[in-house]
């Protein structure tokens, strides 16, 4: 159970009535204006640190023009896939030809067992399981990059986003990279024009997101209140050592004062809107 509003005294199940049994006051009405003003100061200081998350997360996306460009960056790269990544042939699997990331899935899922058997056999197919590993990984953190691009311009989301985007950089030349080595055996794998365009796009991501840090992301955060006064000031004045009653008298007086400009403003706008007689 909770305590009186006015003695203090802690209320037992069966202090069920409206009025406390100890000092007699109204436990639903008594200090109820009081006691809304706080809870509302507690929702607006709550909803002052989750504006400030808001307006980093709006500016990460939208906050300056080279923060659009890496919305695309970020994407593009996946596009390429698409196109024509290795150029493959291999006796006793049916992986012949140019593929691309859909011909790839559709012949792991019919061919898993007989491939993991026949890239075991020589160095050539190792690699060229370790050049599919690279391409999984690459994918997996531009996918990644982009999910945690509303966090880039949280305390660490620089370092998260360069991080991200140079190992997406990395996978990926390195899955191009394997197949010009790659040498002479059961696998023989040439990369196509998707693999060299995937290699592009990742580096272009990667230096989108040395530019946008380079210029800066501006934040503008959103002016937020607490009882009519701006939340900075707020919190100076209890860093000031203003008593609660001080502060509440401030906060009465600015309210005041809003809403008589609020109805002054009411009455232009209906004296405009009023016909003239006469």
């Amino acid at each position: 159970m909770a305590d009186c509003p006015k003695c203090g005294v802690h209320l037992r199940l069966i202090d069920w009535k409206q009025k406390c049994p100890y000092c007699g006051a109204n436990i639903f009405l008594y200090d109820l204006q009081e006691r809304l003003m706080r809870d509302a100061d507690l929702a607006e200081v709550q909803n002052f640190y989750f504006q400030k998350k808001l307006d980093r997360a709006k500016a990460s996306f939208i906050g300056s023009k080279p923060a659009v460009a890496r919305i695309f960056t970020s994407l593009l790269p996946v596009g390429a896939l698409f196109l024509p990544l290795i150029n493959v042939s291999k006796s006793g699997l049916e992986l012949e030809g140019s593929l691309n990331v859909v011909k790839l899935c559709e012949f792991f899922s019919e061919n898993a067992q007989p491939f993991f058997e026949a890239v075991k056999k020589d160095i050539s197919g190792k690699l060229f399981f370790a050049a599919l590993v690279c391409l999984v990984l690459s994918l997996l953190f531009l996918i990644l990059h982009f999910a945690l691009l509303f966090l880039a311009c949280s305390p660490r989301g620089k370092a998260r986003c360069y991080i991200l985007s140079s190992l997406a950089l990395s996978f990926s030349l390195a899955f191009a990279l394997i197949f010009v080595f790659l040498p002479e055996g059961s696998f023989s794998v040439l990369p196509g024009i998707g693999a060299w365009l995937y290699v592009f796009l990742c580096a272009a991501n990667f230096i989108a997101e040395v530019v946008v840090f380079k210029k800066g992301v501006p934040i503008v955060h959103k002016q937020c209140y607490v009882g009519g006064i701006p939340i900075e000031e707020y919190f100076e004045m209890q860093k000031a050592g203003l008593s609660h009653d001080e502060i509440r008298a401030e906060q009465y007086r600015r309210l005041t004062a809003l809403q008589l400009e609020k109805e002054k403003e009411l009455e232009k706008e209906a004296g405009k809107e009023a016909p003239n007689v006469g």
